[in-house]
């Protein structure tokens, strides 16, 4: 036994809650006799589905306090993640790792010197066509679109962890070609494939109600089946436009800060 076990009276408590819920819901969603028996018949993934919850709500929430002191409305937790994106949940343990994992103070500091906003990447790694699923009316091609048979828009994917991306094309980076942008970056900063990007400016909106690069274009590391350079941008209320472009033709550049790097 621990010195932090639940009392008799907690236990009770719970019961009573998890009683009271049960009673909500048979009273909200009605269900018949043949739904109640369906249920019944998935006895064991409801209780997982139970248990899932209570580790969810009974998990120490990460102080992120500091972060959010440095960065400002520029930091986004991953629960104001969950919270704008139903669709994305993160478990306890990815929660934990995530807290674990969070940039230092330093490196903070200078992604709000240097405009930078931090937040989770998606609790599994996602592609282009994934995020456009979560909610395919922030992008301009709602289904379909010339990207849909890309290669890189299925396998240039997010990584867990926290990304780092620039909220603002990269200084003095318009009117030059691909390799005279990436001069342009320093030994800490690479540049975000669509994927990374597209997560990043349609997440920021669900959670910040901003539209970032709203009229203009950035490049990103992919490249279409053709080696043309892949662009995002021009995210109006039409929706966020992927494009592309020859690697010496000349446009913004986006970019994103390694974690893990020191300042």
């Amino acid at each position: 036994m621990t010195m932090n076990s639940i009392t008799s009276k907690q236990r009770t408590q719970y019961n009573r809650f998890t009683q009271d819920g049960a009673r909500k819901a048979l009273t909200i969603v009605s269900p018949d006799k043949d739904g109640l028996q369906r249920l019944f018949g998935r006895g064991d993934e409801w209780q997982d589905y139970l248990i899932a919850g209570v580790a969810r709500f009974t998990a120490k929430v990460p102080d992120y306090g500091l972060a959010q002191s440095i960065l400002g409305a520029d930091f986004i937790t991953p629960e104001e993640v969950t919270s704008a994106r139903g669709a994305i949940v993160y478990t306890g343990e990815e929660t934990h790792k995530l807290a674990e994992s969070l940039p230092p103070q330093d490196v903070l500091k200078w992604c709000k010197e240097n405009g930078y906003a931090v937040m989770p990447a998606p609790p599994t790694a996602m592609s282009t066509l994934d995020v456009r699923e979560i909610q395919s009316a922030h992008f301009y091609s709602k289904t379909g679109g010339w990207y849909a048979d890309q290669k890189f828009a299925r396998e240039d994917k997010t990584s867990f962890g926290w990304l780092l991306i620039k909220k603002t094309p990269v200084p003095n980076s318009t009117s030059k070609n691909w390799n005279e942008q990436n001069k342009l970056l320093s030994a800490l900063e690479k540049v975000p494939n669509a994927a990374e990007m597209s997560w990043f400016i349609t997440t920021y909106f669900e959670v910040r109600g901003i539209r970032l690069f709203e009229g203009v274009y950035v490049r990103t590391s992919s490249l279409d089946s053709d080696g043309r350079r892949v662009r995002v941008g021009y995210f109006d209320s039409g929706g966020l436009r992927v494009d592309y472009y020859w690697g010496d033709g000349r446009n913004a550049l986006s970019v994103c800060r390694l974690p893990g790097s020191d300042s």
